[in-house]
């Protein structure tokens, strides 16, 4: 199990535990206050829970985006994108300007996402506003709450209005509990990034996938990506995009000269970028056609590399070792094993290079079928 799995579950139970707590020690125990001011209605107090909950997931979750796309505008970005449970407000470039259209599109986040552009007409660019409006909206819940709780009494008509903002605020906190952890979790979260990004040259790596990510989707890629000299995680991130303009290009000297620089830096990376890297030179020995390069490469590998190349889910991995099977193994069974992995992979993938993952793919088919 990886790293981000365990901390996610701690999390995901750390979650739950508040929910109990919650529910046993305010509304439970306050439960008489409540029907009190719904009447004395039984069945009104289960309608006034999910009703609250809903309202709770509902409000959270455009705080987060509202708070994105205000920080957003004060960093210096342009918004291209709001989605909210898959209801998406998004820009495209058509004859030249820019149009606003809605549809339903899926989201990388826990209940939606906020794309953003560094702004033209911005000479700095700086995502921490980005990150922590979220976290300050939020906290505006906990401030209504206090009042709430200084102005109406248990014994008032309005009780269920403050006991019904508990709800809402703990949904809050567990928004914040979620996003704000600095750890990477089954997702992305902002708290991670802040992490990342209190370091100078992370920024400019961030805000350079920003304008790749934002001219693909703008139909403006114009494949000449800025590779970065400094190693880090988000430098990597970068870096390992112009992979796939060099193998458009055959242009394998610059292709290994960057992953090696990547595998033999000194810098403090993660593990994770360390196995892409060896992941992505394997892959390039294979496209080479050079078969006992791969498969020393493979056989000089540890058992953890051996088992991120076998057993990752990520399409880079599936590829990778569906392409080895096929032509180091020479086997069309496991070939076609591992290929329908990737495939579905790729199906569910949000990234947008995901198209060109699915090109080389092909042609890697196309290729083994000749074989």
């Amino acid at each position: 199990m990886k790293k981000e799995d365990v901390i996610s579950t701690i999390v995901y139970l750390a979650m739950l535990v508040i929910v109990v707590i919650v529910g046993y020690f305010i509304i439970s125990a306050n439960s008489v206050a409540i029907l009190d001011s719904l009447g004395n209605n039984q069945s009104a107090i289960y309608v006034f829970v999910i009703v609250a909950l809903l309202l709770g997931i509902i409000l959270n979750v455009l705080f987060v985006e509202i708070g994105h796309a205000l920080g957003a505008k004060i960093g210096g970005y342009d918004i291209l994108s709001i989605n909210i449970f898959g209801l998406c407000f998004y820009k495209v470039l058509e004859n030249e300007k820019l149009k606003t259209k809605f549809g339903f599109k899926n989201f990388d986040g826990l209940a939606g996402e906020t794309k953003i552009l560094p702004s033209l007409k911005k000479e700095k660019h700086s995502p921490i506003p980005y990150i922590i409006f979220p976290f300050i909206l939020i906290l505006l819940e906990f401030l209504v709450l206090y009042l709430l709780f200084i102005f109406i009494n248990d014994d008032s008509s309005l009780a269920f209005i403050k006991y019904g903002w508990v709800l809402i605020s703990t949904v809050g906190g567990l928004f914040i509990l979620y996003n704000y952890i600095p750890f990477k979790l089954d997702t992305t979260t902002d708290g991670y990034r802040y992490t990342l990004l209190i370091k100078k040259i992370n920024v400019e790596a961030y805000n350079t996938r920003l304008k790749i990510e934002g001219d693909i989707l703008l139909n403006k890629d114009s494949k000449d990506y800025h590779v970065f000299e400094e190693i880090t995680d988000y430098t990597a991130d970068v870096n390992f995009l112009s992979l796939y303009n060099y193998l458009e290009k055959s242009d394998f000297n610059k292709a290994h000269e960057l992953v090696d620089k990547i595998i033999n830096t000194e810098s403090k990376v993660s593990t994770e970028t360390i196995e892409k890297a060896k992941t992505w030179k394997l892959y390039l020995y294979l496209k080479e056609n050079k078969l006992d390069e791969a498969k020393n490469y493979f056989d000089s590998l540890d058992d953890h590399s051996k088992e991120y190349v076998k057993k990752d889910k990520s399409m880079l991995a599936l590829r990778t070792y569906s392409y080895y099977l096929g032509k180091i193994e020479k086997s069309a069974s496991l070939f076609d094993e591992a290929g329908v992995k990737y495939l579905k992979t790729n199906k569910s993938e949000l990234s947008l290079f995901k198209d060109k993952d699915k090109t080389l793919f092909e042609n890697d088919v196309k290729e083994i079928g000749t074989l």
